[in-house]
Order: structure tokens, then C-alpha cells, then sequence
């Protein structure tokens, strides 16, 4: 129930209550946009959503064979194959961080991109920035049971604590949430903001270990991995699919608390700021 003051007029703790039961309310127009942004890449092509699953397998396939067996990077050892390990690596890092960037540079146009149902059409403009960030995260999955295949193939058995990643992708998605619903704020009130977050995406992807292990960095540059949320999504992912260990517990604590912060505090300037979004679109 809304939550209103004593002029009549709803508080802003009753407009964000409203906004997040939209999402139930409206849960089947959210079926439906993210199944539109997860099958529109595909739509066109002759194996159609097969291809999520077989762009990923091709992928590891070839990171595997180019940097294990050619380039000979070997930063880690796999049993009965010590030259099967980077392309693993590499993958395995790239998918919560192809996640990561797809999702921002997707709801940084979220609202742009929509000007139609953002100025003519009474619609919970929630969903938008939501849409992206799941539709995301969704195509990113099938990459990850290639992953997990291709371990299975390679290695001839499988950790259990993978059976804990839905757990961190869970926490993944709430994380991400929370910086989507900025950049769909920052890209409405600011156009040139996609000038900007290009060079920051691409100095965050050298500032995490996906090309290089957490353990070759100097004490004095500890802070990059310490201080670094997506650092943390890699080395679970990596950690869970390829060693068989589980990321810390304070580590994981730390996340959760700064994620759903994140998050809230995202959603909080979106529901703030919407009332003026068709205003400068």
C-alpha cells in the first residue's frame, strides 16, 4: 500500500514502495522485454538462439587452443593437461565482465532509446534500465554452460561449489541493477556521457584480473584487486568453476552490503528523476 503524507501527497519511501511493486504488476510486460532484448540479436539468423550457445563454445574453443597451445600462456595447472588453462582462464573472467559492460552501455540509452513510451505512453519506465541488466546477464548464462561444459569435457569432472554459482550470479545481477539505473539517469541528463563511459569500460577490463592473476600484482598495488567489486565477481566465477573454492566470506559480505547499496541508491535517483526524463529526451 502506498505510503502518503498529511497533505495527501505520496512521500518518496511510498514512490519507491510503488516502483518496485510495479515489477510484480507488471511482471508479465517484463517477461516479455526481456525475452524481446535476449532473442533480438538472434532473430534474423538461421539457428537463432542456438547460436548463444554455440557463439560461447566456439569462443572457448579457440581462446583455449590460441593462448594454451599457441601463444603458451600458463597461468594455472589442469590435471593430465598443464597447456588447457588460459583460454579457460580468460573466459572465465570475460563473462561477468562482458556482462557488466554490455548492461551499461545498454541502460545508458535505456531511456533515449525508448523516447516514444518515454513521452506518449504512460509506462513504468523501471522496467527499462531492469530489462537491460537481466537481458544481459541472461545471454551471458549460456556462455557460462559452455564454460562449464567445456570443463566438464576437458577435465573429466566438475566442482561442486558450481552448483553455488546461481548464488553469486544473484548477487552479480543486484550489483549490476544498481549501476545500470545510474547510467540511465547519467545518459538521459547528459548526452556525451557515452564519450565517456567508452574509455571507462575499457580501463576498468585492464584494472580487473581477467588477462592477468591476482597473485602477480605488487603489495603496493593490492588496492586494484581489493577495491575492485568486479574483481570479486572473477575470481568467484574462476574460483567455483575452475579450482573448486568458494570467494571469502568477508569478501562476500562486502559485496552483498555494497551491491544492495548500490542498488538502492540507483533505483532512489531513478525514481527521484524520472518525473523529468521526457523533458530532455
Amino acid at each position: 500500500m502506498a505510503t502518503y503524507t498529511f497533505n495527501g501527497k505520496k512521500n518518496f519511501a511510498g514512490e519507491i514502495f510503488d516502483s518496485l511493486a510495479t515489477f510484480y504488476r507488471k511482471r508479465w510486460l517484463l517477461r516479455y522485454f526481456i525475452s524481446r532484448q535476449v532473442t533480438r540479436s538472434y532473430k534474423r539468423s538461421y539457428l537463432g538462439l542456438a547460436w548463444a550457445i554455440l557463439g560461447p563454445l566456439i569462443w572457448v574453443f579457440f581462446l583455449t587452443i590460441i593462448f594454451s597451445k599457441v601463444v603458451g600462456l600458463r597461468f594455472r595447472t589442469v590435471e593430465g593437461d598443464p597447456t588447457l588453462n588460459f583460454g579457460l582462464f580468460l573466459y572465465c573472467g570475460l563473462l561477468p565482465f562482458m556482462a557488466y559492460s554490455e548492461a551499461l552501455s545498454k541502460g545508458l540509452n535505456s531511456i533515449r532509446n525508448n523516447a516514444g513510451l518515454v513521452q506518449k505512453v504512460v509506462f513504468p519506465l523501471e522496467l527499462l534500465p531492469f530489462t537491460n541488466a537481466v537481458a544481459s546477464l541472461v545471454d551471458k548464462l549460456f556462455g557460462v554452460g559452455a564454460l562449464v561444459f567445456f570443463v566438464f569435457v576437458l577435465q573429466h569432472r566438475l566442482h561442486w561449489q558450481v552448483l553455488l554459482l546461481p548464488l553469486i550470479i544473484v548477487l552479480q545481477l543486484l550489483f549490476t541493477l544498481g549501476l545500470t539505473y545510474i547510467m540511465a539517469v547519467v545518459g538521459t541528463y547528459l548526452p556525451d556521457m557515452g564519450e565517456i563511459l567508452r574509455p571507462i569500460i575499457r580501463g576498468t577490463f585492464f584494472l580487473t584480473p581477467i588477462l592477468w592473476p591476482p597473485e602477480k600484482l605488487p603489495d603496493n598495488l593490492r588496492w586494484i584487486e581489493d577495491y575492485n567489486p568486479l574483481a570479486y565477481l572473477v575470481g568467484a566465477y574462476r574460483g567455483m568453476i575452475l579450482e573448486g573454492t568458494l570467494p571469502g566470506g568477508l569478501a562476500t559480505l562486502y559485496f552483498i552490503l555494497f551491491s544492495a547499496v548500490l542498488f538502492l541508491a540507483g533505483f532512489a535517483l531513478f525514481v527521484r528523476l524520472k518525473p523529468g526524463f521526457a523533458d530532455h529526451i
